[in-house]
């Protein structure tokens, strides 16, 4: 019994883990799109990867972010844009992942 009772808990911490995991590792955020072109403007798309985008113990958010347009809420539309970490310029793309309606998911990730 006490076994079982053991590798429960293990599991129960195990599992604890892997969602923290996914959480601290996550780089997406959600907007409302609006307008006639039914698009998240460019300062909320920006204002967010700035507070959203980072990978913990390995690289902090950028400083600035910097996008030539919104996203319009269109599964995959990607926009390019301009990240500056620790006064080093480097490519965000910033792509939507799902559309509920007015609702809109996005991630970034640095071009290599």
């Amino acid at each position: 019994m006490k076994r079982i009772v053991i590798v429960l808990a293990a599991a129960a911490v195990l599992a604890a883990g892997v969602v923290t995991a996914w959480n601290v590792f996550d780089n997406s955020s959600v907007a409302t799109a609006g307008g006639a072109d039914h698009t998240v403007s460019r300062t909320v798309v920006e204002k967010l990867a700035k507070e959203n985008y980072g990978i913990p113990f390995v690289q902090d958010g950028p400083q600035s972010v910097s996008c030539p347009s919104g996203l319009h809420a269109k599964m995959d539309y990607t926009v390019r844009c301009t990240a500056v970490f620790k006064g080093e310029t480097k490519t965000m793309l910033i792509s939507v992942t799902g559309v509920n309606g007015d609702r809109v998911s996005f991630d970034y990730g640095l071009e290599k």
